[in-house]
């Protein structure tokens, strides 16, 4: 049995579609569902460059893709605090653990 190729009809834009995508601030791209499904790699890189990725749906927004925020900054050293200590070279790390694994019933 022959098959016929299946072509997606264009989306219609309507007024509730144009209400929609105003409130949108202007993404850097906008993209189809099925585009964005063979795209999905290269889109992902735009989104963590700090890119807002509007994925829409029959002409309709759907989903949006940004870069996650991490949720914890990242650990800084006390550099000053650090070199205040009074760190003592009499003890050594070995030493220490030896001390306690031999402590233990």
């Amino acid at each position: 049995m022959k098959r016929k190729p299946f072509k997606y009809p264009p989306a219609k834009p309507d007024k509730t579609v144009l209400r929609e995508t105003a409130a949108i601030e202007e993404p850097a791209l906008v993209v189809n569902v099925r585009a964005a499904k063979d795209q999905l790699s290269s889109l992902l890189e735009a989104a963590a460059r700090g890119d807002e990725v509007v994925i829409t749906s029959d002409g309709r927004p759907k989903a949006k893709l940004v870069a996650i925020q991490p949720r914890h900054p990242r650990f800084r050293m006390h550099w000053s605090w650090l070199h205040g200590q009074n760190i003592s070279s009499e003890l050594r790390a070995q030493d220490l653990v030896r001390e306690d694994r031999d402590g233990r019933p």
